[in-house]
């Protein structure tokens, strides 16, 4: 596994000391539990393979999730994977340039600066968050999520209702209209995001042929 990273734990103090309060910055009172204790702190460049957690887990010895809560990289991070943080813990700060397949989060709160994601960011239900400088991304998915994502080049998608001011997909006809059934949950009339995933990584169609955008050009060009 390529690492380059000098790993260390720290208490949340010494890693917010050792990076100038940029820790408690974007984190400190934020959420309904923001304490947290062991930090995993990566101090340089990262690269893992395969799915960050497990990556992670495995550098630990299988015990990540049971006692860390924040793992920080100051330098950039490369994951030749998904970025998948679905509990609460851990949470995720990168100091640097951060570089994946996908970027996901549900009840962590993650922050990163500038990025690049070759499939989608995704937040999930309303807990947690996840907030971005600028990144590099074809999909923004946004499943009522706290979320402060700068992505100038990619399609937001409003996952969790109609509301689509903000948005260039939305909830109903007009996921429904726009893109193809085997992504669509015919039910709840929005996106199967796993079928859309498994979709974009196969290099297959997500749009039905000849769908415009807002700004009325084709979707894509």
């Amino acid at each position: 596994m390529p690492i380059s990273a000098i790993a260390a734990s720290l208490s949340y103090a010494d890693a917010d000391a050792r990076l100038g309060g940029a820790l408690s910055a974007v984190f400190e009172g934020a959420g309904a539990s923001p304490g947290y204790d062991e930090v995993l702190f990566f101090d340089g460049d990262l690269t893992l393979d395969g799915d960050f957690l497990d990556a992670v887990n495995e550098l630990r010895g299988g015990d990540t999730e049971g006692n860390v809560e924040l793992i920080v990289v100051t330098g950039d991070l490369k994951v030749n994977g998904p970025i998948a943080l679905y509990e609460d813990r851990p949470g995720l700060y990168v100091g640097g340039h951060t570089e994946a397949e996908t970027l996901e989060g549900g009840e962590a709160e993650i922050y990163i600066h500038d990025g690049a994601f070759t499939h989608l960011v995704y937040g999930w239900y309303n807990h947690g968050s996840l907030r971005t400088g600028i990144v590099d991304t074809p999909w923004v998915i946004d499943y009522d999520h706290a979320m402060d994502v700068y992505a100038p080049g990619g399609r937001w998608v409003n996952n969790y209702d109609d509301d689509d001011d903000d948005a260039d997909f939305a909830v109903g006809d007009g996921i429904v209209e726009a893109f193809v059934p085997e992504v669509v949950d015919a039910e709840d009339r929005c996106l199967n995001v796993d079928e859309f995933l498994d979709r974009l990584r196969a290099g297959l169609p997500v749009l039905r042929p000849g769908v415009r955008g807002p700004d009325g050009g084709r979707v894509g060009e």
